[in-house]
């Protein structure tokens, strides 16, 4: 894999490896930046691997879902995202504690933004139709801290919004 860096060739596009894979990849050009894979055919762990690290990921809570990450094979958690009650937005906060706000771009819209606590935009994922299809990611701010973990967890967060909205267009 290519660790992330500010000077890396071409958009970031992530891309799932076959429709009924739980695997997606992070691409800048031709060059693996990161993947995510999701351990259990219906379960929400996940592992994100990148050049500099790995973490889990995993969704927790019913009324009140939390997402947490943690360093793989490590007990404390590195990070936290709790989304509002409509899940449109939330706050995700390091264990360092930078805190940022992650939310889709607008009503209608098919882009979600990542903005730190001086209202910053750090990056902005535009979703290309279906979530198979994968996404486009424009980074703002390349030289924010703990960048890798914030993009694994930002797209672990909108896998697990769209697989919810897909099953309850399903039910209807």
């Amino acid at each position: 894999m290519t660790p992330f860096h500010a000077g890396l060739a071409g958009p970031l596009v992530w891309k799932q490896g076959a429709a009924s894979q739980r695997h997606w990849e992070l691409h800048a050009g031709s060059e693996l930046i990161a993947d995510l894979d999701f351990l259990k055919m219906f379960g929400t762990l996940a592992r994100g691997r990148t050049a500099s690290g790995s973490w889990t990921f995993k969704r927790t809570g019913f009324m009140s879902p939390i997402v947490t990450a943690r360093g793989e094979g490590e007990n404390e958690g590195c990070a936290m995202y709790h989304p509002n009650f409509s899940a449109s937005q939330g706050q995700l906060r390091l264990a360092t504690g930078e805190l940022y706000e992650f939310r889709m771009a607008g009503v209608w819209s098919r882009s979600a933004i990542l903005v730190d606590d001086a209202r910053r935009e750090v990056f902005r994922i535009h979703l290309k139709g279906e979530f198979t299809a994968g996404a486009a990611v424009e980074v703002r701010l390349p030289e924010t801290p703990a960048m890798e973990l914030l993009l694994m967890m930002t797209w672990y967060v909108l896998v697990l919004q769209m697989q919810d909205e897909a099953l309850r267009a399903g039910g209807q």
